[in-house]
Order: C-alpha cells, then structure tokens, then sequence
C-alpha cells in the first residue's frame, strides 16, 4: 500500500474587467392597457435607436423581454405599467456611459422611467496568467509537503494525484461584481459628465484563487 502525503495548494490570479454589461429597463405608466402598451413599445424602440446612434452597435444590444403589471395602488389614477428590457454589453466604458447619457431627452415625461442595473462584467486575466497560477498552486502544495515530510522524517516523492477544486474569486468591487453573500442589484444614473470631461481608468481588477489537491509519495 502506497503512504502518501496530501495537501492544497494555493494560485492567484489577477483578472480585470474587460467588458461592462449592464441592464435598461424602460417603463411607462398610463391609466389605459392600450396607451402604456403602445407608448412602452414606441419608447422602447426609440431607445434602442438612440442608443446606436451613440455609438453602440447591434451586436452590443440584445433583448431582454417585456413586463406588465397594474399596481392596486395606482388603478384610479395611472393604473397600468408596462416595462421593457434591454440588455447592453460593451467593451468601452466611455461609449457605455456616452449612449446611456444620450437617453436622458426621451425620459422628460413624467410617466416614463429608465433605470440602470450593472450586471456581472466580463473579467479576463493576461494571455499565459492562468497556466502559471496553475504552476504556482503545485509550487504552494510542494512547500507545505516538504514541511510535513520534514517533521515526520520522511522523503518526499513524486506527485500521485493532482485534484481541481475550482475557485473562488474576490470583490473587485465594481458595480453588479457581487460575492455569493450579496445578491442584490446595484443601480447607477444614466445621466453623468459629458464624453470630454470623461476620465479613462483601468478597469476593476479582482484576484481569483485557483486550489489544487496535490497527493505526494512517501518513502
């Protein structure tokens, strides 16, 4: 029977944020079902069309369906809303922010509201990272075998058993970059400075922790 010794090791990964995704919801209240369905759907392609003429393509919009509902609180007065979604995906932060900021002129009617959830960004880390966080997990395991081997008077040998058992990630602190404790949604204003007056930052960045089981011989 083979002795061995087990252990975990431990590599960090540095990703950053490589894309922003966020989600438009577009409601309109009226007291008809008629007039908020008809205003809801010409609201929302009117955003749409804006949206590209800012600068977005029709790659980095995509649908997000459609909600209606009547308030028991509203039915005497504005009694029925109608919301559409649209879903925004976009590498560049300034034209995310520019199309957004755009919208604000067909928003001035009282009965209609555009609000902003940023979603989950995409993180990337650099070519080569993730292979070498790879490599310094064994590195980690190998470390702390040693230790152990040395203090029980045994030779460390040769890796048995490499086990993934997958990651976890930290809060980079960006907007809709939720851990698992927080679920909720983070909301952000479509209005904001003008394109000129935009500073570019790097993106959010946020370390993810690759864990290995490593079992090594013993003789």
């Amino acid at each position: 029977m083979e002795t061995f010794i087990q252990v975990a090791g431990l590599g960090d990964l540095i990703e950053r944020v490589t894309e922003q995704r966020a989600t438009l919801t577009i409601t309109v209240k009226a007291s008809k079902t008629e007039v908020a369905l008809t205003e809801a759907t010409s609201l929302r392609n009117d955003t749409i069309r804006t949206l590209k003429e800012a600068g977005l393509t029709s790659d980095e919009i995509t649908e997000g369906g459609r909600d209606a509902w009547q308030p028991w609180y509203l039915k005497r007065s504005v009694g029925q809303e109608v919301a559409h979604r649209v879903l925004i995906a976009c590498k560049e932060t300034r034209r995310l922010y520019q199309a957004l900021d755009a919208l604000e002129p067909l928003f001035t009617n009282s009965r209609y509201t555009m609000g902003v959830d940023m979603q989950q960004p995409r993180f990337e880390a650099q070519e080569g990272a993730e292979a070498e966080a790879r490599m310094a997990a064994i590195r980690h395991a190998r470390g702390k075998a040693l230790i152990l081997a040395k203090e029980a008077g045994v030779t460390l040998g040769a890796v048995a058993q490499v086990e993934e058992l997958g990651s976890q990630a930290d809060n980079s602190g960006a907007y809709g970059d939720h851990t698992w404790a927080y679920a909720g949604g983070a909301a952000a204003s479509a209005s904001g400075s003008p394109e000129s007056d935009f500073e570019e930052l790097a993106g959010a960045k946020r370390t993810r922790t690759l864990r290995y089981r490593v079992r090594f011989l013993i003789g």
